[in-house]
């Protein structure tokens, strides 16, 4: 008997399957719509300046003044652009787009290997669909480009610990890290540095000394490459501008008048981050039963457990509080999302129905209101193209399926169903550019 393609993939392919699921999420509306933000224009300008110029360290704007801002998804964009000799709007998103990939990609890889698998693959589709990851993922975004650097380094950090004990220099987390100071600076290699040491020295598995020195030695080598772009900005800016530049990278986390909150605006920006999954883990709250009961904790879960504490912890004593940074903590979340949502799955299964059927009703009237004129005013009518209308079609096919797996007894069934469900509607999002 012939294996479907989907199974097959999920069985034997797995990597793959999330590889093509992202990329059929972002890259064919990268280009599509307009950008309007002042970031984004900033970064068209940037890179467009280099690629004139050729100069890459301090390029000279159209205005005169000089930019000096971290340049590293300013390199790419230009990469990217190279071979057609001017800034588009797709090489311009092209950077975030394949940082949201290998951050999927790399969940999956360090999860799976160290959890149960199927935790770690709804897990990783968790993450490609949640709202917080949806609306940066086809933006030209230098925030989750640095939020894949950080992430990527903390997993090889805790790789380099388990097959080698801190023995010698971890060359890749080194090159990760400094990727992390040219996009956002010196925090960069500050929190996961500052995170992974404290979780050393949690677990006390190593003696202090050679915890403290490896993390130095860790720290020192990601500072080689930015080093030379930071000599560069002296030679040709002088101490002055030296000086504003690193005043400017630490202002992104700590001096910017606009984005100061609280330290409680963390859990609003997450609950945000997290919809639809959020609304899901607050029905199933009505049927958690207080019961003692044995909860596997491997060391890879408690790795994150300690790792999202201290960055969470990080970001609260910060003053500026942005949702985009705190999408490094994203992965660490999703797997005990996944976690949750399979038990309550398994033993709570009326939890997963309701929301499936909350779900796709939602989505259903949603679509009615999009789909049908109407004279109220309160939604736009959606303009109806061949794009628009197949993936309206897709989504109303989602629609359908969830509510035809309700009626059977394979709940992780309906869990998948409502997941491609949430897929569909975040294509649909980015094909219309409403995220």
């Amino acid at each position: 008997m012939r294996t479907p393609t989907l199974q097959y993939l999920y069985l034997q392919k797995p990597i793959t399957m999330i590889i093509v699921i992202c990329m059929i999420s972002v890259l064919p509306w990268l280009g599509l719509n307009e950008l309007n933000s002042p970031a984004t224009s900033m970064d068209a300008a940037v890179a467009d300046a280099m690629l004139k110029s050729g100069e890459w360290v301090l390029p000279k704007m159209p205005s005169g003044t000089i930019n000096y801002d971290h340049p590293m998804l300013h390199w790419l964009i230009v990469a990217f652009s190279y071979g057609q000799g001017y800034v588009s709007k797709l090489t311009l998103q092209l950077p975030g787009a394949l940082a949201f990939i290998v951050m999927m990609a790399t969940t999956l890889i360090f999860f799976g290997r160290r959890t149960k698998f199927h935790e770690s693959f709804i897990s990783t589709l968790f993450l490609i669909t949640c709202c917080g990851m949806q609306n940066l993922s086809a933006a030209s975004s230098g925030d989750l480009l640095f939020a894949t650097f950080i992430f990527v380094a903390l997993t090889q950090l805790y790789r380099w610990e388990e097959n080698w004990e801190l023995k010698g220099i971890p060359i890749e987390v080194s090159l990760l890290l400094s990727g992390a100071i040219l996009t956002k600076g010196l925090m960069g290699m500050i929190l996961p540095v500052v995170a992974f040491t404290l979780y050393l020295l949690v677990m006390a598995k190593h003696p202090v000394g050679t915890t403290l020195k490896a993390m130095f030695y860790v720290a020192i080598s990601s500072l080689f490459l930015p080093a030379l772009w930071y000599v560069s900005i002296w030679k040709q800016g002088g101490t002055d501008l030296l000086f504003d530049v690193m005043r400017t990278e630490f202002s992104h986390f700590w001096g910017i008048e606009q984005d100061i909150h609280n330290m409680l605006y963390i859990f609003p920006l997450l609950a945000i981050g997290f919809l639809p999954w959020i609304v899901f883990f607050f029905f199933s709250l009505f049927g958690v039963k207080m019961e003692r009961r044995k909860v596997e904790f491997s060391q890879v879960k408690l790795f994150s457990l300690i790792i999202l504490t201290i960055l969470l912890a990080a970001y609260a004593v910060m003053p500026v509080k942005r949702a985009s940074y705190l999408l490094p903590v994203y992965p660490f979340i999703t797997i005990f999302l996944a976690q949750y949502a399979l038990h309550i799955t398994e033993y709570r299964h009326w939890c997963t129905r309701i929301f499936a059927g909350f779900l796709a009703a939602a989505v259903f009237f949603g679509m009615a209101l999009l789909l049908i004129p109407n004279n109220f005013g309160l939604v736009p009518t959606l303009p109806i193209t061949l794009r628009t209308g197949a993936l309206s079609l897709f989504v109303l096919v989602m629609v359908a399926t969830v509510f035809y797996f309700m009626f059977k007894k394979i709940n992780i069934k309906i869990l998948y169903a409502t997941i491609a469900l949430t897929f569909a509607v975040n294509l649909l999002v980015n094909a219309v550019g409403i995220s």
